[in-house]
Formats: C-alpha cells, sequence, structure tokens
C-alpha cells in the first residue's frame, strides 16, 4: 500500500524473485490500457503470453467470466449507486460503519461486493498454482482495496506500507500529471491520510512500513526484513533478479538490460524553492511524521 510514485513497481518486481511469492503486480488491474498493444514484461505481446493463456484457460475452467480487457478484481461496478458505496475513500469508524450498512440496505451492494471477492479469491489460487507459489503478492495501492481484502477474512493479510519521502512524490506527480505542486502535495497528503485512516482497522503486528530511500539503499537488508515478516526465507533469492522471468502488469524493469537499482532523487534539484515552500505548507507535517527532515 502506497500512493503513487513511491517505488511500488520496484518493491513488487523485487519480491516477485523469491520462489515462493507469486504476483502479476496489481490485481486490480484497472490501467492496462489496450490490450493488443500492450506488452507483458516477460516481453511478449499481453494476449500472446503463454503464462496469461494459462491464466484464462484455468479461469474458464473454474467457471469464472474472465478476459484480458475485463478481470473483475476491481471494486468497481455499472451501478453509479453502487459504485460510489465501493469506492469511496477509507475514513473514520463511523463512515466506515455506515458503508457496511449501506452494503445491507442498498439492493444489490452486498451481492456486488462479495462477487468480486469471488473473482479475487479464485484468481489468486490460479496464479499461484501456475506459479507454484503459496504466498500471493498484489501490487495494488489503494487503501479502500486493502479494506475490502481485509474486511473480507479470506486472508491471512500482511500489509507492506511502502512510503517515500514526499517531496519527490510530489515532483513525480507534477512531471507525470502536468499538475502544480499545490495539486500534487495536496494528492499526496489526502493519500497518506486515507492509508492511516484504513491502518485503524488492521492489528499493528501484520503491518511492516518500509521506506522507498532505505530499500534502494539496501535492498537485501530491506527485503531480509519484508521476508521475515511474513514468514519466507530469504536465502532463497536467485543472485540476479534480472534473469528472472515475470509477468507483473506495468512493469517494465523486465525489459531493461540492467538490473541495478538506483535511489531517485530528482526532486533535490529540479524543486524550486518556491516548490518547496509550496510542499512545507501542504505536507511539512505529514512528511515529518513520516521521519523525513528538511
Amino acid at each position: 500500500m502506497s500512493p503513487s510514485y513511491s517505488g511500488s513497481t520496484l518493491l513488487t518486481f523485487l519480491l516477485a524473485n523469491h520462489p515462493r511469492i507469486s504476483t502479476i503486480g496489481e490485481l486490480k488491474a484497472s490501467a492496462i490500457g489496450d490490450i493488443d498493444a500492450y506488452i507483458c514484461s516477460c516481453g511478449e505481446k499481453f494476449t500472446e503470453c503463454s503464462f496469461w493463456q494459462q491464466v484464462i484457460e484455468a479461469m474458464r475452467q473454474r467457471g469464472r467470466d474472465f478476459s484480458l480487457d475485463h478481470f473483475g478484481t476491481h471494486f468497481r461496478s455499472s451501478s453509479p449507486i453502487i459504485d460510489r458505496i465501493l469506492r469511496a475513500t477509507v475514513r473514520g469508524r463511523l463512515f466506515e460503519n455506515m458503508r457496511s450498512l449501506a452494503m445491507v440496505l442498498v439492493p444489490g451492494c452486498r451481492a456486488a461486493r462479495d462477487e468480486i471477492l469471488s473473482q479475487n479469491k479464485v484468481f489468486i489460487e490460479v496464479v499461484e498454482a501456475i506459479q507454484e507459489a503459496n504466498h500471493f503478492l498484489d501490487g495494488s495501492k489503494d487503501p479502500i482495496r486493502l479494506k475490502h481484502l481485509e474486511d473480507a477474512g479470506l486472508w491471512d493479510i500482511r500489509v507492506i506500507r511502502l512510503v517515500r519521502d514526499g517531496r519527490g512524490v510530489a515532483n513525480s506527480y507534477m512531471n507525470h500529471m502536468g499538475v502544480s505542486m499545490e495539486v500534487a502535495a495536496k494528492e499526496w497528503v489526502l493519500k497518506c491520510k486515507e492509508m492511516n485512516n484504513v491502518m485503524a482497522f488492521i492489528p499493528a503486528d501484520r503491518v511492516i512500513t518500509v521506506h522507498y530511500e532505505d530499500l534502494c539503499r539496501d535492498v537485501e537488508g530491506a527485503l531480509l526484513d519484508i521476508f521475515d515478516f511474513i514468514g519466507l526465507d530469504g536465502n532463497d533469492l536467485p543472485s540476479d533478479f534480472n534473469h528472472v522471468e515475470h509477468h507483473i502488469l506495468g512493469n517494465s524493469m523486465r525489459l531493461r538490460s540492467s538490473g541495478e537499482v538506483s535511489l531517485d532523487e530528482k526532486w533535490r534539484r529540479m524543486l524550486s524553492h518556491k516548490d518547496l515552500d509550496i510542499f512545507y505548507a501542504v505536507g511539512g507535517d505529514v512528511n515529518s511524521d513520516l521521519g523525513y527532515e528538511r
């Protein structure tokens, strides 16, 4: 779980090298786009990749309605009312109690959520069987998705809370989305607050916080801490993660020639004094709470 541009793709890619971890990246699969033009991280066309053909067939055999352009694993609905209930950001206990009540009172809402949960459950089982692993990593970053999965009680969930210096996140928002620092900082603060909100519903011993900067500076140490947290042997990792085939959605790292991990702190030279002043006014306290100094 993390805000966008916090290093979740990198972390997913690194964790996927453990032989007992199964993953396809973000299980919600909401940003694939044109499936005919999409390239799987293994290098094959998405629609021609043998792994995804196995998934399609296995889902069909399990009686599930599944296609590469509609996984059915994202908590959304064609009904505007149900969709709003499912995707509303995580807030306090009073609001979440109201959401639970709405699940019961709004016709079809609970059934819609349960169907999506069932689709996730079967998909996870299928991918674990194909990849011969017994720990599934969902690289989706959304707190509300985590809340739905946790409430279901179907899995023994461990949460990796990935954080990054907000100045770096805001700088990436500005560059990728073409927005101002004020907009970028506010978006980051809102996501951090939503992450804090969902943490109130999860026991502290089932959450590990990882700093993006620590991960980049000491990859092995950070990974060993995570493996210990989820009960896996870190000695099972291959020596070169760039030679391990993956099928991670949205991840182009497997297509690059170098497997080197480097710390991205371009914000230090790209952000102006004015940008930084705006950031500190909007998100300075949140950044300090995460352990980052000015």
